[in-house]
């Protein structure tokens, strides 16, 4: 642990980092879980395990609170619906939330983030200008009618940020897609509206971040995310961040220099 830093019983402050502007003595890196379902996406547990009994959303809050967490991107497929529930529980619990969605497309699925302000008609309105119907929403493989890429474009337009989401895992996952062409894949992740990826191998974070990875010269910003479907898979894959403001104008300057501003689990304990 670095001379100075202090532990604050769920993450570590005064991790030392050098060479980008993220450097100082104290900073703040707050634990975030970037991919978090509810009941209102149709794969999520109680749909599947009715023995389970039906989650409310403070369920969801009190398990993102046993993790630690600061804030939480609500990410149900195709749909808003889960959004205004959250809101209202994680208020109390001092939680931020950034509303959004994971939506599905032609090559792959797209975590869209919003600022944690945004009115929940923004995300309708995204799911209208998706050109998403009704049978689709909740619906992980009901695909929107274009591209990832045009996605990517629509979730900017509408004042969003796009991740594409599990980058490196089968089935949606577009960089280990058998659907595309390389040069598909390839297309996509130039992409000018592609703020971060998301990955399920966390070792590779590094050559991702530094444009090793084979066919994917330029770097990119990474995050994890627990892709959770149930209250205990909550927080299981999160990312430290480090972050002057909690809001997605935050989160977009941590991901212009992720190697100092951005860490996984094994690289704060690396530091302790």
């Amino acid at each position: 642990m670095p001379a100075g830093a202090k532990k604050d019983g769920s993450i570590w402050e005064g991790i030392e980092t050098v060479g980008t502007v993220c450097y100082n003595f104290e900073p703040m890196f707050k634990k975030i879980d970037f991919h978090v379902h509810t009941p209102a996406s149709s794969c999520y547990l109680d749909h599947i395990d009715t023995s389970h009994g039906p989650t409310y959303a403070r369920d969801i809050v009190a398990a993102a609170r046993a993790m630690g967490l600061g804030a939480i991107a609500i990410t149900d497929h195709n749909t808003a619906e889960g959004i205004e529930a959250m809101r209202k529980a994680a208020a109390d619990a001092g939680i931020v939330v950034f509303p959004g969605m994971e939506i599905s497309a032609r090559g792959g699925h797209v975590l869209a983030t919003f600022d944690p302000s945004t009115p929940v008609e923004t995300l309708h309105r995204l799911v209208s200008d998706l050109k998403l119907r009704k049978h689709q929403m909740g619906q992980g493989f009901e695909e929107a009618p274009m591209s990832i890429d045009e996605v990517f474009e629509v979730i900017a337009g509408a004042g969003g940020m796009a991740i594409a989401a599990h980058v490196d895992r089968r089935p949606r996952g577009f960089a280990v897609s058998e659907e595309l062409r390389r040069e598909e894949k390839q297309r996509i992740y130039s992409s000018s509206y592609l703020a971060a990826i998301e990955i399920t191998v966390p070792f590779d974070k590094v050559n991702w971040n530094k444009g090793l990875m084979p066919g994917y010269p330029v770097g990119k910003a990474c995050i994890q995310g627990s892709d959770a479907h149930a209250p205990e898979e909550m927080g299981r894959r999160p990312v430290y961040m480090d972050l002057e403001r909690l809001d997605l104008a935050g989160v977009r300057a941590a991901f212009e220099h992720p190697e100092s501003c951005i860490r996984f689990p094994s690289e704060v304990m690396a530091n302790t």
